[in-house]
């Protein structure tokens, strides 16, 4: 088969637009001037299951598996272990997946003369985009690994935009072009940073994937206020990896239950979640921040498991196990009744409000304040 890789841009674009992926009259357009390509290094990453790491694909030695990667609907892995071993242990960088980015470019809605601060410049796609739609004068994109900063200036002038692309913690920000309209991050954060708000003017905007674990996902829009607090809702779903200074040890459910298991307390239990969707699982995320809530496809059944993998617990149609000393079985029975009693609400019903020292996750209204995190607190 040849590589054609404009054949596989067009047929990705016409199937986005098939989804009904391109509300805005300009998202088509600029994904059709953007080609993934362009911007992803020689070797990109692909999960194998069965090795249970990432391999890597060469363009070299597999140039039609490498273009499928990119014009796939998922997101593609560009870097590995911070670029370090190359063992594949975890992805630390991707171009994200096509929906998630038009679903966060639909939330931020930049107009052309915005000025923009993107957290997270990784392979420069997403910061072609922006310059796409706003100009490159107007966009700033902070990425903390020098190798992808080096990179990203290069493709990025190799494909006619550039941007400032600059060399620091997105967590901070990059002041010295404040106030910006329009912030948005690649990366996700358990806490909004302060930084972000300071940075941002009043009536700006601010879009970031949320993760309350590496399970958990979701993602805001925020509007800033006056007295320097951003509100908003949270928009979906999408799944980003954490900016680094909020990382938490990614949870081995596989390794925790082989070396626990055996210790582990059988109970029955009435616990019922087949009820329990999408919208269900994420009000547990947020009634539960640091518990992993994972679906076992094999049997159906459920796995919680604490951040510091010091408790589990194990459901499987009436059948439960649990170990450490947290009861997780009664915390989730206790915030899965808490999602019935609330009316079963969708995740588009819960709200953000941030301050410079506090975060509020709220429920169909600012005043009704559901979980609630301090700054270092995360």
């Amino acid at each position: 088969m040849s590589l054609d890789v404009e054949v596989l841009h067009q047929r990705l674009t016409e199937s986005l637009a098939r989804d009904g992926h391109f509300p805005s009259g300009w998202g088509q357009e600029v994904f059709e001037r953007v080609p993934r390509h362009l911007f992803a290094p020689e070797t990109v990453w692909e999960w194998d299951g069965a090795e249970r790491r990432w391999i890597p694909v060469r363009r070299e030695h597999a140039p039609q598996r490498w273009a499928e990667l990119l014009y796939a609907r998922d997101a593609v892995v560009t870097q590995v272990d911070d670029g370090r071993s190359g063992l594949g242990r975890e992805a630390t960088c991707s171009i994200s997946a096509p929906a998630a980015v038009l679903n966060m470019l639909a939330s931020l809605e930049p107009r052309p003369g915005d000025r923009v601060l993107e957290i997270g410049t990784g392979s420069g796609y997403h910061t072609a985009l922006l310059c796409e739609r706003v100009g490159e004068q107007h966009v700033t994109s902070v990425e903390i690994d020098a190798s992808l900063v080096r990179r990203a200036v290069e493709v990025l002038a190799d494909a006619g935009y550039r941007p400032h692309v600059v060399w620091g913690d997105g967590e901070l920000g990059w002041p010295d072009g404040a106030p910006y309209d329009r912030l948005i991050s690649t990366a996700a954060v358990r806490r909004v940073p302060p930084a972000w708000l300071e940075q941002v003017r009043p009536g700006g905007e601010i879009v970031t994937p949320w993760f309350p674990n590496y399970h958990g996902r979701g993602l805001i829009w925020l509007r800033m206020g006056d007295d320097g607090t951003a509100q908003g809702w949270f928009h979906g779903r999408e799944a980003f990896m954490p900016v680094r200074g909020q990382r938490a040890e990614r949870l081995d459910v596989r390794a925790v239950w082989a070396a626990t298991r055996q210790e582990a307390v059988r109970t029955g239990t009435d616990l019922d979640l087949n009820d329990l969707d999408a919208h269900g699982e994420f009000a547990l995320n947020v009634r539960l921040p640091g518990v992993g809530c994972y679906r076992q496809e094999a049997d159906g059944g459920w796995f919680f498991l604490s951040e510091d993998s010091g408790s589990w617990a194990r459901l499987s149609g009436m059948a439960a196990f649990r170990y450490g000393s947290r009861d997780l079985l009664a915390e989730v029975a206790t915030a899965a009744e808490w999602w019935r009693a609330n009316d079963r609400p969708k995740l588009f019903d819960f709200g953000l409000t941030v301050t410079k020292d506090q975060q509020h996750i709220w429920l169909r209204s600012p005043q009704h304040i559901v979980a609630s995190e301090r700054e270092g607190s995360a």
